[in-house]
């Protein structure tokens, strides 16, 4: 076994250190080992990530109007979901054979370039029903505008769910959730609106922390409780005209809660990283982990390191999303995959390295939209044998003739797609909303910048002051209505189906656009970052006086001793407990 090294990233030029375990992982999947820190290389996969901007454009074959995550100045044709999956194109009529005298990646943008893409990334008509509007998403039926999802019914406005019916307006669900809103890191809740961070309840409200809970109303930190407001116990019928004198049914009567509950996230005690049933693993939001680390919300992560938004990932790196795979490298949702290296919204693959949009496939490398395909080389079909041999020749030629961007970075053999190719704007991707830019930041770094997205302004038939205060007064015309958004100005409508949503939950019509309430959702998460900071319990209580604590701890009146690697960094002001101070306050 080899020992760690420490080396230097060849982008930002930060230290990052490879563990012997992280060796053996590349030499089982036949990489050298990175030249990008974990953390460029996540920015690196995020700008080729366009999740949330979305364009009317024609399919370029049938030319109906669709939505796409493509503007129309994109150079390659996009088709809709009924063309792509169709069998009236072939994707090796683009086949190119590869020039030994021209580097890899170029070749592989002009096949790009060339060859149609899917409109949504998503299965419908084929797995789904009645979910066109979703994107990186599976198995469902009935939803709309939802994005990195699967196994979903009725659903609307979502980012990132496992599982659940009736979820609208919510973050990082993470299963078996039914009629839930605007909620953040939410599994097995039921009937529950404005819940964070829990598990395991029923018709409550403005919750943070909570578990095997019901009917509780601006709690934080509560276990196996009923009827408490303010992490206080009341009788039913207290706690009952507490609520109602709330009016949670009216935008004034939420907003009010929401001013409320506010300060009391910063009164309780939260444990250093959320792991539940995870043995030998690192990270936050991780469920049934074995031996991963580095890994953020994800379900049944095993043997693996640096992976995000994922479920059942095992003796993987580097991935973007993904689910129910195994030996898989720098990739963006491979779902379902063997042996996948660099890809790209690419399903149901088995052995494949530099593949874009490529399902059911096997032996594929530098190809772009194939459908069961197999030993093909830039969309270009050979023998097993040919195949082996020329794939051979490319890695060799990458290794000593490679892509050189703009920032002076070399891209031989083993390293994911240059941001600088990417197709989308860096201001379009996933990387801005994580690792904000300037317009003169990105040009200078060598990154396309979107000048104009599809926004409607100023079009609204209905202030957001005429809208009536309370869902009950809302008439069914609602839905003819052109809204503005308070925050942003954009134009928005309701969906029918969207209105019995919040009458069933009686919940206010939302005076925010999804953009801008997703975005704030978004804003409650930590980062996908770890950092080393010591427990901030003081003896008899929190190191900044906030909190008293109510149980004795292991180290008495002194300063816990214990320190950790969490999401929350040193200067943030949540308390912040080590697993056996979190332990002795809340479990």
């Amino acid at each position: 076994m080899m020992n760690s090294e420490t080396r230097t990233c060849q982008n930002c030029k930060a230290s990052f250190t490879i563990e012997p375990e992280d060796f053996d992982f590349y030499a089982k999947m036949k990489v050298p080992p990175p030249t990008f820190c974990p953390e460029c290389r996540r920015v690196r996969r995020l700008s080729w990530r366009n999740d949330l901007n979305l364009y009317s454009r024609t399919c370029d074959l049938c030319k109906k109007s669709i939505v796409s995550l493509y503007s129309t100045d994109k150079p390659f044709p996009v088709y809709c979901q009924k063309c792509f999956w169709g069998d009236a194109w072939d994707p090796t009529q683009y086949a190119m054979d590869y020039d030994p005298s021209r580097n890899f990646f170029e070749q592989f943008i002009e096949l790009k370039n060339k060859v149609p893409a899917l409109a949504m990334v998503n299965d419908d008509g084929i797995a789904s029903v009645n979910c066109e509007y979703t994107q990186d998403f599976a198995f469902s039926k009935n939803c709309y505008m939802v994005f990195i999802a699967w196994k979903l019914e009725d659903c609307m406005y979502d980012h990132y769910l496992l599982s659940g019916k009736d979820v609208v307006d919510s973050v990082d669900s993470m299963g078996d959730c039914n009629y839930i809103y605007d909620t953040v890191a939410t599994e097995k809740c039921y009937e529950c609106r404005n819940v964070y961070n829990s598990v395991g309840l029923a018709n409550c409200a403005f919750c943070y922390d909570c578990r095997d809970s019901s009917d509780c109303f601006m709690c934080v930190g509560l276990r196996h409780k009923k009827y408490c407001f303010k992490n206080k116990q009341y009788s039913k019928e207290e706690y009952e005209k507490i609520l109602a004198e709330y009016r949670l049914d009216t935008w004034s009567g939420v907003e009010r809660a929401r001013k409320e509950f506010a300060p009391m996230l910063f009164e309780y005690p939260r444990k250093f990283s959320n792991l539940r049933n995870c043995v030998n693993c690192t990270g936050d939001a991780l469920i049934n982990g074995k031996n991963s680390h580095n890994c953020f919300n994800v379900q049944r992560p095993e043997n693996s390191k640096w992976i995000e938004n994922s479920d059942t990932p095992k003796d993987s790196y580097d991935l973007t999303v993904g689910g129910e795979l195994s030996q898989c490298y720098e990739g963006i949702t491979p779902d379902h995959s063997n042996q996948s290296r660099f890809a790209i919204f690419s399903w149901k693959n088995n052995d494949v390295d530099y593949v874009d949009g490529c399902h059911s496939s096997k032996g594929l490398f530098g190809c772009c939209g194939m459908k069961n395909g197999e030993y093909s080389i830039l969309n270009k079909r050979y023998s097993k044998e040919e195949y082996t041999v020329l794939r051979a020749k490319i890695i060799e030629d990458m290794k000593a003739r490679p892509y050189v961007d703009k920032q002076g970075n070399a891209y031989g053999y083993g390293e994911f797609f240059p941001s600088e190719l990417s197709p989308f704007g860096y201001n379009e991707t996933m990387a801005q909303e994580r690792y904000p830019i300037t317009k003169e930041e990105a040009i200078e770094r060598g990154y396309a910048w979107q000048e104009k997205f599809q926004i409607t302004t100023g079009k609204e038939t209905i202030k957001a002051e005429d809208i009536p205060d309370s869902i009950n007064e809302v008439p069914d015309s609602i839905t003819k209505e052109t809204l503005g958004c308070i925050e942003c100005g954009r134009n928005y409508r309701l969906l029918e189906a969207e209105v019995r949503f919040y009458r069933k939950m009686k919940v206010p019509v939302p005076r925010r656009c999804f953009f801008c309430r997703n975005r704030a959702r978004a804003k409650t998460k930590n980062p996908y970052s770890l950092f080393h900071r010591a427990c901030g319990c003081a003896g008899m209580q929190s190191n900044n006086d906030v909190y008293k604590n109510t149980a004795g701890h292991f180290h008495a009146a002194e300063h816990c001793p214990n320190e950790s690697e969490t999401s929350y960094a040193p200067d943030r002001r949540e308390i912040v407990y080590c697993e056996a101070c979190y332990n002795a306050e809340i479990v």
